[in-house]
């Protein structure tokens, strides 16, 4: 029998390593799955095309290589713009294969709306969120445009890429000469000039008070050791980006946390008071710095590694060196030009930042309260139960997102933390946490923390959660309020209409109702119990904690600010 151009792609994906490919089915995408099952690729079907490509996600996040999603065309693709734009915004190598109208209606040039049932302009669609987009118009075209999205999905900066596969094409007898080499799912960038390597070093050298932050590129590249090696023999404290969170132990008492609008405020204070940041793959983005451009690290150095060079050349801060690298590659590199002999750092200076660190004034509450939970009380008490243990971190968007990253701690070989942060995008929990549960070591554990908001976005998905019984805990932190947006309003504004007041259904019962078991916990005196039921289930489960509903992210980096000036709570501003 001959092979159709279908059964060709699904043979290229098998060779690339792909044992899964993540949908939910259309007409437009029938032949493909057809050869995906053929060939013994697994189809994991979920109840939203956002479902189906967020758990593609998190398995590319946790293993850091290319995952396939697939959609039916029309409707499929535009519900699947959301994770698409996760996506691109948080660096995630995918392949969104997206099912076409056939190539008659396509190229018939009939200037109307719509040229066939289900179609949408896809590649006017996803060309600004997505690394590249092709749609091949004859049979000839598919391999070489295949092997082209997975090489640029994966080169440098990694990212998703689109395929918009027409109809016909698909069925389409293939071609006996096809090209059928496979590109590696590894490609790192490595330029670096010997002086300014050597320049970076001697400043360092030179610091009294050396600061590494570590953003998703240092958690992509994985060269943890490496970083810990310069962080002690150079004596640097840490911190990091929110998506870079994982890429150091948060239990190392040099770590003081993540940095930027609802970061820890040690460790925007740190920043603020270094003389010498070297930042490895973070973006120095304005949820990072701050709108004060001019006074980020106003006394000292900046170094940025990054492997993306359009990055490096639109820097929205002040930087004194500027790397295109991977930055493994580089802080191997940086270290053999360093001499720990010849360091004279400000003791006193990492001694007070560790201790203040220590303390965790962040998201402080009245610890004598029996009438509510606040957010900090039950996180901390997850910390707890998560440690000596190894797993998933998921969480939605909203308040919740920033007490997670704020209170949890995460590190290599320890606990991921996975979220939406560039795009930001609610939903992202439920659908995520299964793809990671779907990857992991089934000893590993996953936990979803997610807010009464984002919860509702993906919901369906407890369907999906509930078939496979996965090992996903839910935690879910429910204020009867948008959390984020109503203190953004209430500081701005002095009021929160449409966020204040925010009403949420009988979650228990709508978990109950997908098969998952589920209990809400009201008062401090049943946090140990809850978190106790939550942990031991066996399964999935889910705990409604209702927290106190005024509770705010306290401090937070607001506009005007500088980073050693954060808001530190109230209704009426800074």
């Amino acid at each position: 029998m001959q092979k159709t151009i279908a059964d060709l792609i699904a043979d290229q994906i098998k060779k690339l390593g792909i044992n899964s490919v993540y949908i939910y089915p259309g007409g437009t995408i029938a032949p493909l799955v057809n050869s995906f099952v053929s060939l013994g690729i697994k189809i994991e079907v979920f109840k939203h095309e956002q479902g189906a490509v967020y758990a593609a996600l998190a398995k590319a996040r946790l293993t850091g290589k290319l995952q396939v999603a697939m959609v039916t065309s029309g409707p499929g693709v535009t519900n699947a713009i959301t994770p698409l734009a996760d996506a691109f915004y948080d660096s995630t190598p995918l392949l969104l294969i997206t099912g076409q109208i056939g190539t008659g209606d396509l190229l018939s040039g009939r200037k109307v709306r719509q040229r066939g049932f289900q179609e949408v302009p896809t590649l006017s669609i996803v060309t600004e969120i997505s690394k590249l987009a092709l749609c091949p118009s004859n049979v000839n075209d598919v391999i070489p445009n295949l092997h082209n999205l997975i090489h640029t999905a994966l080169d440098g900066r990694r990212g998703p890429v689109v395929f918009d596969l027409p109809m016909d094409i698909q069925r389409s007898v293939a071609p006996i000469d096809n090209n059928t080499l496979i590109p590696s799912q590894n490609s790192n960038v490595f330029n670096s000039d010997h002086n300014d390597i050597q320049a970076i070093s001697k400043s360092l050298m030179q610091s009294k008070r050396p600061m590494i932050l570590l953003g998703q590129g240092a958690l992509q590249s994985g060269a943890f050791d490496s970083y810990k090696k310069l962080c002690n023999d150079f004596e640097m404290l840490v911190v990091s980006s929110l998506p870079g969170l994982g890429s150091f132990d948060g239990l190392d008492e040099k770590f003081l946390g993540y940095i930027g609008h609802t970061g820890h405020e040690v460790a925007n204070l740190a920043v603020h008071e270094s003389d010498f940041l070297l930042v490895l793959g973070a973006r120095l983005d304005v949820r990072q710095t701050g709108n004060v451009i001019d006074k980020f690290v106003p006394t000292g150095k900046v170094a940025w590694i990054n492997n993306d060079e359009s990055e490096l050349l639109a820097p929205r801060v002040r930087v004194d060196w500027k790397i295109n690298s991977d930055v493994g590659f580089f802080v191997n590199a940086l270290i053999s030009y360093l001499d720990k002999n010849r360091i004279s750092r400000d003791k006193d200076w990492i001694s007070n930042k560790i201790e203040v660190r220590k303390n965790q004034a962040d998201d402080n509450y009245p610890i004598n309260n029996t009438n509510c939970i606040y957010p900090k009380a039950i996180l901390q008490k997850i910390n707890e139960f998560m440690l000596n243990k190894k797993g998933v971190v998921v969480t939605g968007v909203g308040s919740h997102q920033q007490w997670a990253a704020r209170h949890l701690d995460y590190g290599p070989n320890t606990w991921s933390f996975l979220t939406s942060a560039g795009h930001g995008a609610m939903g992202y929990d439920i659908p995520t946490a299964i793809g990671a549960a779907m990857t992991i070591p089934e000893d590993h554990m996953v936990l979803c923390v997610v807010g009464d908001g984002s919860i509702l976005m993906n919901i369906q998905e407890l369907a999906s959660l509930a078939e496979r019984k996965l090992n996903v805990k839910i935690l879910l932190l429910n204020n009867r309020r948008l959390g984020i947006v109503s203190q953004f309003q209430r500081i701005t504004w002095g009021n929160d209409d449409g966020a204040g007041e925010f009403r949420s259904p009988d979650f228990v019962v709508i978990a109950n109702g997908f098969g998952i078991p589920a209990r809400r916990i009201l008062l401090p005196n049943e946090i140990n119990d809850g978190v106790q039921w939550l942990w031991s289930s066996l399964g999935p489960a889910l705990l409604e904690v209702h927290i106190d509903h005024n509770a705010d992210v306290v401090p937070m980096l607001l506009g005007g600010q500088m980073m050693n000036e954060m808001w530190q709570g109230g209704r009426n501003g800074p």
